[in-house]
């Protein structure tokens, strides 16, 4: 697809616009969940379990891309060139959404944890430190060596 020059329409013509789609692709995307096959342990029966998934800009500009409305929203959603300021209330408005979605399905157990976190960039961090005394000897090689002889000197209580 050509790219889009000056003075040649946005292919999201206003964040109204954006927004109506992005109800659409959530809708969508809700009522249409991935299913994971279950056996049931009495019968051996394959029941398939609905799993929902989460809202991701990712999905909303595949559904962009698949309902042939625009093949890319980065532009929108970086405003590049700053030529998508208009755009900006809407594109914050649906990062939180999808934010919250993750947060909280991760939350509730519906969505995996672990992954969201990453994808959230939530880290569970723990700092450590450590105090290390350290001393340094005046003492030269020679004296060290001295010192070291004298101690092997000494017998051991396992000796007497």
């Amino acid at each position: 697809m050509p790219k889009r020059g000056k003075g040649q329409p946005k292919k999201i013509e206003s964040p109204e616009k954006m927004w109506e789609y992005f109800q659409q692709y959530a809708d969508e995307k809700k009522n249409n969940p991935k299913y994971d096959n279950k056996a049931n342990l009495k019968t051996g029966e394959i029941i398939p379990v609905p799993r929902e998934l989460p809202l991701s800009w990712n999905g909303f500009s595949v559904w962009l891309f698949m309902n042939g409305i625009a093949c890319s929203i980065r532009h929108y959603r970086y405003n590049l060139n700053n030529g998508y300021n208009d755009f900006l209330d809407i594109v914050q408005t649906i990062d939180h959404i999808i934010y919250e979605d993750k947060f909280s399905g991760a939350s509730a157990g519906v969505y995996n944890s672990s992954i969201i976190a990453r994808d959230l960039g939530l880290v569970d961090k723990q700092e450590v430190s450590a105090k290390v005394k350290s001393e340094v000897s005046d003492l030269t090689d020679e004296q060290i060596e001295e010192r070291i002889k004298k101690l092997r000197s000494f017998p051991d209580k396992e000796d007497e």
